[in-house]
């Protein structure tokens, strides 16, 4: 009899003491379901990832920050290897000019064997520096877009590239702005913004007008009045000469202005 009952209450101990399977695997199962809605540790490596994406970013906007500016004065200029060996102490020390842009490259192949100088000593002496290409329309943009992009980094320049536009070639007026839009997608997609087109006042209005309405101009006119263009577009820089004097270049040089409210800031890279 006491022993039968010590039997029966070792088996009650035990039911109570430890659950069924299927009592315990739904309790765990509750369990997880808790700890699943209440803890959500996030994916580390993803995180870090994201954080250093933005530290390269934020870099990026901070070196490209640094670039300079002189805003001493509206006036610049443009050169290439027409005006030769250039003193860039005397034309920044006896000039008041702000800026300048240099000719970098033309078409698939050519680079102006001043360029690499020419972008060295102009920074150096603190005038804000741009580069341009000049634009081949019966060559392929792609292999343009190529010459361009291996010789101006973006590192280097204070100012957006300038495209210069002065021939339609033997392309049809299609062609010619197709392939022309295709070059300039691809040059502000590189620089992440959009270049400054350059081109003279009757060739803008027989063939450019009312195209690129959204971009930045530089217009060409050798006269005392200032180029009106036929679509109403403003432009940010009137080159007024070719045959302008500036301390330490021999011959003429190409002599521009800032227009109206446009500074320098408008064209930063």
């Amino acid at each position: 009899m006491n022993l039968h009952i010590y039997s029966i209450t070792a088996l009650l101990v035990l039911f109570f003491t430890f659950p069924s399977s299927a009592d315990a695997r739904k309790k765990d199962k509750n369990a997880r379901n808790i700890y699943e809605t209440s803890i959500v540790e996030p994916d580390m490596l993803a995180v870090k990832a994201r954080k250093d994406r933005k530290l390269v970013q934020a870099l990026a906007l901070q070196s490209h920050s640094e670039a300079n500016i002189n805003s001493k004065y509206r006036e610049g200029i443009d050169v290439s290897h027409y005006q030769g060996s250039i003193d860039w102490d005397q034309v920044a020390g006896s000039s008041k000019i702000s800026y300048v842009y240099l000719k970098a490259t033309e078409g698939a192949s050519l680079v102006d064997n001043t360029y690499k100088r020419n972008l060295a000593e102009a920074r150096r002496v603190g005038l804000s520096v741009g580069s341009y290409h000049f634009y081949r329309p019966n060559i392929s943009w792609r292999q343009q877009f190529e010459n361009l992009t291996s010789v101006v980094k973006r590192d280097d320049q204070d100012l957006v590239p300038i495209i210069d536009i002065e021939h339609k070639g033997s392309c049809t007026d299609e062609k010619f702005i197709s392939d022309l839009k295709s070059f300039i997608n691809e040059v502000t997609r590189y620089y992440g913004k959009k270049p400054l087109l350059y081109t003279f006042h009757n060739f803008y209005n027989r063939h450019l007008s009312g195209h690129f309405m959204d971009y930045h101009w530089m217009i060409a006119r050798y006269r005392s009045d200032m180029p009106t263009l036929d679509d109403g577009k403003d432009y940010v820089i009137w080159q007024y000469t070719s045959s302008g004097s500036i301390p330490g270049i021999k011959g003429n040089v190409d002599r521009s202005r800032l227009m109206g409210d446009y500074s320098l800031h408008h064209v930063q890279l």
